[in-house]
């Protein structure tokens, strides 16, 4: 049983693959603080709300979703590589059920109140997850285990991710203002000052956090 968190950023506009997975450890390392510890609230994957990157990397990502409008409906899950087709680190998982689906939205720029996102969507409930599951082991999800017969490892969330774009406001993040080469992890060993939340403008109600729980077999 595995679960797995997507943060959804609804970016100002298009950044660099390598800009989206700093944004993603910028927002673990500061709910992980908030919580002094670990918090169900890390996300495994940032998923690009508004627009694509924008370098040649995108779509190779291990952990970076490129758009909700593209992926919604074939999105990794439990460390699985984010673009599934790339093969980079082959497929780790394979989904066999959908145990719970929820989001919310954050309601605040440093993260620490939010909302629950309300379903809408006849398609955003865990059954209807749970049903496109079993209609991908006829072959029809464009992944990597496509081929008929075979346990995707995939999920399809396009109702939740439409849900979430939804509920998100007009405020966006600008994940771009950051080079990559400017950017600087926690825990650096040069002791120098790392990237924080506060070094982005976080406009309200621009990120959410679609979290859902999957029973899970080990890919052989």
């Amino acid at each position: 049983m595995v679960r797995t968190n997507y943060l959804v950023v609804k970016d100002s506009a298009a950044a660099t693959v390598q800009q989206f997975a700093n944004f993603l450890e910028v927002y673990n390392t500061a709910v992980a603080q908030n919580a002094r510890g670990g918090s169900l609230l890390k996300a495994d994957y940032i998923v690009c709300s508004a627009n694509a990157p924008s370098d040649a990397a995108a779509g190779t990502g291990a952990n970076v979703i490129p758009t909700v409008a593209t992926t919604g409906a074939n999105v990794a899950f439990g460390g699985n590589h984010a673009n599934p087709t790339s093969k980079q680190n082959g497929t780790q998982l394979h989904p066999l059920a959908i145990l719970s689906l929820t989001a919310i939205e954050f309601t605040n720029a440093t993260f620490t109140a939010g909302a629950y996102v309300p379903v809408v969507l006849a398609d955003n409930i865990a059954a209807q997850v749970g049903a496109e599951l079993l209609i991908d082991n006829l072959g029809a999800v464009a992944d990597d285990t496509a081929d008929t017969g075979l346990i995707p490892s995939t999920l399809n969330l396009d109702g939740m991710f439409d849900d979430m774009a939804a509920a998100l406001g007009t405020g966006t993040v600008n994940v771009n203002s950051i080079a990559a080469t400017a950017f600087v992890s926690a825990g650096n060993s040069t002791g120098a000052t790392a990237t924080a939340l506060g070094d982005y403008t976080i406009g309200a109600n621009s990120v959410g956090l679609v979290s859902v729980v999957v029973l899970a077999k080990v890919a052989v």
